[in-house]
């Protein structure tokens, strides 16, 4: 707690010197989330005894700051579980873990930090996942930056397609309602 508490601060800290700087938290928990078999500790192959960790993805983007070639970012992440977290250039894809694999904190302690340079107005994701199988809980992002920075939870595969379920018998529902009043009339 000390050692998030600190480094909070000297996040901060550092942020108080640049007026343009924009600070975001989100909070999220990978309980049940999705799962995926993580890169390894220095992004190479994943380990054999790995199966699958939950996790939870971010999509960031960033605007330019008072400089147009200030793009340094710092990215966050106090967890109530042993966290590792993961930064892709652009879409992550579970099936995939190293394709895009821009940076990565694999401590594997309650807290995760990097500090990197994103361009602005690309996209990136950030994963935030346990070092072993078992690991998952809350966790907290704190991301900062020279200009604005928004980060959005990555919708899970299962909640689109649910959507475009739903969609399909509301349409079919429309349909057999025009047919029923073209019958009558």
């Amino acid at each position: 707690m000390l050692r998030n508490m600190i480094a909070a601060a000297l996040l901060s800290a550092g942020f108080v010197q640049h007026a343009a700087a924009a600070i975001v938290t989100v909070a999220g928990d990978t309980t049940g989330g999705p799962t995926f078999i993580r890169p390894g500790d220095v992004g190479e192959d994943p380990y054999p005894w790995l199966t699958g960790m939950a996790y939870r993805a971010f999509d960031i983007v960033t605007s330019a700051g008072p400089n147009e070639f200030n793009w340094e970012n710092s990215l966050m992440t106090s967890c109530d579980f042993g966290c590792v977290t993961f930064l892709y250039a652009g879409p992550f894809d579970p099936e995939h873990a190293r394709k895009n694999l821009m940076s990565f904190d694999t401590d594997g302690y309650n807290f995760s930090a990097m500090q990197t340079f994103l361009e602005p107005g690309k996209h990136y994701t950030y994963v935030v996942t346990g070092y072993f199988d078992q690991d998952a809980g809350a966790f907290s992002i704190t991301a900062g930056g020279q200009g604005g920075i928004s980060i959005s939870a990555v919708p899970e595969p299962s909640a689109g397609l649910m959507l475009l379920g739903g969609l399909a018998a509301i349409g079919a529902l429309a349909r057999r309602r025009a047919s029923d009043t073209a019958q009558r009339s």
